[in-house]
């Protein structure tokens, strides 16, 4: 249905509701992507660093023609950033092309702007000796030139970033011949992204979050300097208005504000109740509202240790998004 799907640049239709593969490990992301499909999705976000793709793809060869149509169906990957370099990028969708069991896919998106160095397809994460990723050659705008060069062979209706802050989409705009159709990155009612995503749409490039509900799963998202968001007294209250939950409530936030969302579960009723939320709208006062909670919470924020202390992965690679709160 049209008023489930946003309109990309390429012309492409994104449906504005997807399942989230990450954390779903081998046989329980298949039963996922099948309570998926019974419940109407038809929008699966995947990427290499996963590392359920197989599965993923096994999931799809036993379902495409039969329970769901390829043309009906919207899947997006990754290019992984120890494959940023511009002769493995065709190599990079070549995988998931193949891991995924599919001819082309409709989304492919630069996961992160900073590269690492290539050690092997097995070592995804390539550590010095301080467990710090090591840096890459690659810069981004040449990997986007190689991202373009998939367009024209077929193997991707449209290309798109993850987590790339203004200032990067800038420069992408500013040396590309195909604009990217989307921007990934973490957004829900504890971090609004109002700047970021307006950043977006001006630029004619939709905007899909992941975490919509606030990562309740992952170890720092029940941290004490965390709340818990679908605990948040004002999103259980408007939930109980339209008679909703507050993960509903969450996900229904962002699909008003034209917002594709990914919640990632591989539990049948979540994956079912995440769905309901074409049923109602919310009102302009409950969105400005939920708007207001906005604390800046970054959940997803992968940590190492470094001289006894805790910080981002990448928080040393000159690319990292995150640094600057003028750009996100």
């Amino acid at each position: 249905m049209a008023d489930q799907c946003i309109q990309l640049n390429s012309g492409a239709e994104m449906p504005l509701l997807g399942l989230g593969t990450w954390q779903s490990p081998g046989e329980e992301v298949r039963q996922a992507i099948d309570a998926a499909f019974e419940n109407g999705y038809k929008h699966i976000d995947c990427a290499y660093v996963y590392q359920n793709e197989k599965e993923i793809g096994q999931a799809f060869a036993d379902t495409i023609d039969h329970v769901i149509q390829r043309k009906d169906l919207f899947v997006t990957s990754k290019l992984w950033i120890t494959m940023m370099e511009p002769d493995r990028v065709k190599e990079g969708i070549e995988i998931a092309l193949k891991n995924l069991r599919l001819e082309y896919l409709d989304l492919f998106l630069i996961h992160w702007p900073h590269s690492t160095v290539f050690q092997g397809h097995d070592n995804i994460l390539p550590l010095d000796d301080q467990g710090v990723p090591i840096p890459g050659p690659s810069d981004y705008k040449t990997t986007w030139k190689a991202m373009e060069g998939l367009v024209d062979d077929g193997l991707v209706k449209a290309i798109g970033l993850s987590n790339f802050n203004t200032k990067q989409v800038d420069d992408i705009l500013e040396n590309c011949s195909i604009k990217p159709a989307v921007n990934q990155f973490e957004t829900h009612p504890y971090m609004t992204c109002d700047r970021w995503i307006e950043h977006c749409r001006q630029q004619n490039i939709a905007v899909t979050a992941y975490c919509p509900l606030g990562s309740p799963n992952r170890q720092d998202a029940t941290t004490a300097d965390k709340p818990i968001l679908l605990d948040d007294p004002m999103i259980q209250s408007i939930g109980k208005k339209y008679n909703k939950s507050p993960a509903q409530v969450c996900l229904r936030f962002n699909i008003q504000r034209q917002v594709t969302v990914i919640p990632k579960s591989t539990t049948s009723s979540r994956i079912a109740e995440n769905s309901k939320v074409f049923d109602f709208t919310l009102s302009d006062e409950d969105m400005k509202a939920i708007g207001e909670l906005n604390q800046n919470i970054r959940y997803y924020n992968i940590q190492t240790v470094v001289n006894g202390e805790g910080v981002p992965y990448f928080a040393k690679h000159a690319a990292y998004p995150f640094d600057d709160p003028n750009h996100h």
